[in-house]
């Protein structure tokens, strides 16, 4: 294929499918796991995990890891506790539509017209921007 027939994106649009509150009590240790269909990418799917993280005031960090052989990216975030906090809550509610999620990377990634990803070799990248869509009732 001709490199005209790829897009360069930085941006993964996902839609919430299942999220689950993990509490472990010695030691105390709390996760929210997702797991989310991607949209702007053919096929494929993200299994993501948010920890609250004390040291991280306001900001976040974020990692994604892209297998070559198989289609499930891995995500990693750590929030400060109170946006932590605040995300579980929002998660609780129930809406009219699924919520999405709009995750930016910090290296472009290489999808055909119809919208297939190419990964070889295997992908990591930084998560630099997260944008919730939460729809209200």
């Amino acid at each position: 294929m001709a490199a005209s027939e790829f897009n360069e994106i930085t941006e993964i649009q996902m839609s919430l499918q299942l999220a689950e509150h993990h509490l472990q009590h010695n030691p105390f240790q709390e996760q929210l796991h997702l797991s989310l269909s991607l949209v702007s990418i053919a096929r494929g799917s993200c299994k993501m995990i948010i920890r609250p993280d004390g040291q991280r005031a306001p900001s976040f960090v974020g990692a994604l890891h892209i297998p070559a052989d198989r289609a499930v990216m891995q995500a990693t975030i750590s929030l400060a506790q109170k946006p932590f906090d605040d995300l579980a809550q929002k998660l609780r509610q129930s809406g009219p539509r699924p919520i999405n999620l709009l995750t930016t990377l910090d290296k472009p990634l290489s999808v055909d017209y119809n919208g297939i990803l190419f990964i070889d070799p295997p992908v990591d990248a930084a998560i630099t921007n997260l944008v919730w869509t939460i729809p209200l009732k």
